[in-house]
């Protein structure tokens, strides 16, 4: 064989090992999402427990889903999960919600690792028999999205102090209910790690790239 023949076929034996070294130093994602809400001490200083920020984390709950399945944080485990306030007889807002809850529902339909919990701010009104028929309005999967119902004030708790949001019955002669259009993304370790408009179908899908970034994040930590 030729020297120019042996140099070309060392050129073509070596290029796929350059390539895979390269995509093995350069081509991991370091991108990575914030964490939002540190736990603040009375100094107004963040706390700090061996050099990490302590960060908030969502208490646990146990409410019941719309199939009539009680539901807790340990359903959670292991999984992230973007939450959402709504109540059912909700107009506007909550429908555009819905709609685009709907797209990460389907944007993740083969993904197990990621769940959606929907709270109704109207638990007296909003039943389980009630909960499954909207549920199903939307085609929402029973094993992947929940909607979730219970006592008032453990919900009302769970949204101002556990989420951070808005919730609460307006002073009205007819029913209505002040909550926040907001998704929030929360991690396996039961961070904020992400706070989208849910009624706007660009912040929404921001959040479908952000989930899939923490997806890859977290398999990352894994290995």
């Amino acid at each position: 064989m030729s020297p120019r023949k042996v140099l070309l076929l060392g050129v073509l034996l070596i290029v796929p090992v350059l390539v895979y070294l390269f995509l093995k130093v350069f081509g991991t994602n370091h991108y990575s999402l914030r964490t939002y809400m540190p736990v603040v001490e009375d100094t107004g200083e963040a706390m700090v427990r061996n050099g990490d920020t302590i960060f908030h984390q969502v208490p646990d709950f146990k409410l019941t889903s719309q199939t009539g399945k009680t539901i807790t944080q340990q359903d959670l485990t292991g999984k992230i999960y973007v939450a959402n306030f709504f109540f059912a007889s909700c107009k506007d807002v909550c429908k555009k919600m819905s709609n685009n809850l709907l797209e990460v529902q389907e944007a993740f339909a083969r993904e197990p690792r990621v769940k959606i919990v929907s709270y109704t701010v109207d638990p007296e009104r909003d039943s389980v028999a009630v909960l499954n028929k909207y549920a199903q309005t939307y085609g929402a999967d029973a094993n992947t999205w929940y909607f979730l119902t219970g006592p008032k004030e453990q919900i009302y708790h769970l949204a101002q102090e556990g989420y951070k949001l808005p919730a609460m019955q307006a002073p009205s002669l007819i029913p209505d209910f002040i909550h926040s259009e907001k998704l929030l993304l929360i991690d396996e370790a039961k961070h904020i790690r992400g706070i989208y408009n849910g009624t706007d179908p660009e912040d929404v899908e921001r959040l479908i790239t952000e989930i899939k970034v923490l997806l890859q994040e977290n398999k990352q930590h894994v290995n």
